[in-house]
Order: C-alpha cells, then sequence, then structure tokens
C-alpha cells in the first residue's frame, strides 16, 4: 500500500501524503515512495510543477518515533534510514521544476524542513510549525543547514534550540511561509498561473543555483544525525517521548 496518492493535471501534479493514522510521518516506507514518484515526474515533460500536501488537513508529524526507536537501537539501521532521509531532499533538491508546499495543521520536524526545500510554500492560517527533534536527542538537519539561509540563524534558533512552535502568520512573518490563505486552491492556482508566465529552463537553473551548494553540507549534517541518534541523549529523549514524560538529560 502507498503512503501517498499522485494526480497528474494540466501543466502540474499533486502529491498528497497519507501514511495512516490521523498525521502524516516521515518513515521508510514514505521516503521510498516520494524519491520513486519525484523522479518520475521530473521526467514527465507534461508536468511543468508538483504540489505538496498531506492528506486529513496535516502536512506532517515528521520522523516516524517507532523507526527512530529502531535507528537508535541499530547503528545498521540508523545508517539505513538516514541516508534515505538524505536522499529524499537531495532528490528535491535536485528537481528540474518548483515545487509547491501547501501546508494544513501540522508541518514538524523531517514534515517542517521539506518546506525549506519547496520553492513556494501556501498555509492555511491554522497551519503550525515546530522543530522539536532536540527534546528527543536528536536535531533538525535541514533546518540548521539550509534553514539559517531561509528564516536566518536567529529563528533556526527559535525552532531548533528553543523549540517554538510558530503560527502560520509567525511562519510568514520569518519567510518560512509565503502565503497564508483560507482558499488553499484558490491561492496555488494564482501561484501557478504567475510560475506559468516564466520559461521553464529559467525556473530550472534559478533551482539549481538556490539549492545545488547545500548539498554537501545537507549530507554531512545528516552523517552526523546518524551518530547523534546513536547517543544515550537520544535513548532518553525518545524513551522519554514515548512514556509522556521529561527526558532526564545527563550532563556530557
Amino acid at each position: 500500500m502507498s503512503t501517498l496518492t499522485t494526480e497528474v493535471l494540466i501543466n502540474y501534479a499533486k502529491i498528497t501524503f497519507n501514511t495512516g493514522g490521523k498525521y502524516n510521518v516521515v518513515n521508510k516506507e514514505f521516503m521510498y515512495d516520494i524519491i520513486d514518484t519525484l523522479k518520475k515526474l521530473d521526467s514527465n515533460k507534461d508536468v511543468r510543477f508538483i504540489v505538496l500536501t498531506g492528506a486529513n488537513k496535516n502536512f506532517g508529524a515528521g520522523a516516524d518515533i517507532k523507526e527512530l526507536k529502531s535507528a537508535n537501537e541499530n547503528r545498521e539501521y540508523a545508517s539505513s534510514f538516514f541516508s534515505t532521509m538524505f536522499e529524499m531532499y537531495r532528490t528535491i533538491i535536485n528537481l528540474s521544476k518548483p515545487v509547491i508546499s501547501i501546508v494544513e495543521g501540522i508541518a514538524y520536524g523531517a514534515s517542517m524542513e521539506i518546506l525549506l526545500v519547496s520553492d513556494i510554500v501556501i498555509a492555511s492560517p491554522y497551519a503550525r510549525f515546530a522543530a522539536p527533534g532536540a527534546k528527543i536527542g536528536v536535531f533538525p538537519p535541514v533546518l540548521v543547514t539550509i534553514g539559517k539561509d531561509v528564516i536566518g540563524i536567529d529563528n533556526v534558533i527559535r525552532l531548533a534550540f528553543l523549540g517554538e512552535e510558530l503560527s502560520a502568520e509567525e511562519a510568514k512573518q520569518i519567510g518560512l511561509v509565503h502565503f497564508v490563505s483560507d482558499n488553499l486552491e484558490g491561492e496555488t492556482q494564482k501561484v501557478m498561473d504567475k510560475l506559468k508566465l516564466m520559461a521553464p529552463s529559467s525556473l530550472m537553473n534559478m533551482r539549481r543555483l538556490i539549492f545545488k551548494k547545500y548539498e554537501s553540507e545537507l549530507e554531512s549534517a545528516f552523517k552526523l544525525l546518524t551518530d547523534q541518534v546513536l547517543t544515550k541523549d537520544a535513548t532518553n529523549g525518545i524513551l522519554a517521548f514515548l512514556a509522556k514524560t521529561k527526558a532526564p538529560w545527563v550532563s556530557q
């Protein structure tokens, strides 16, 4: 069973995340599915833009805690999990077509970081954004690499170090979100109408110039995250999250 649905419409393709349950999580099956789907769509000449959104009125809750626990317990699994996650973001970075992300509900952690490699982000007024990785002993690799240029170091610290949750308007103020609207479909159409006026090759080359420079730094961040998930802090953080208690951090 696929973790997403894909619709190829006039000039664009829409991918809807649907990993089951109320929230959409980033697990290995989802990452394999989206990597494969994006590569196929990138080679489809009838598709000029790619739209990403989430089912059940939620964009995504971030990495699957069950798979993070498995990564914490096994280095081989950790390496596989985070190398696949890196490949997911790298695939988005290397797309030749603009990516529009539409956010309803929550966009947390690894799901929120998809927004940082999207070209346009459109959010419902009720959307919420957070990167709580450090609360469970890991960290948001895309946020601390690409994010510092997109939203600035001060706002990376708010999200990653302080664990703040942002409203849609706050996310717009810092540049994480471009448009906030009650009419997400209408706002998306407006954006696509503007993009249609631009030469596809121009959009492709601008994407490359914006994102390609981050690939090496991002790969290094994921290697460090693989080591981080195997630490005692990650063990304590993940177990505390599952038990709904505060993590008993140990001084380093």
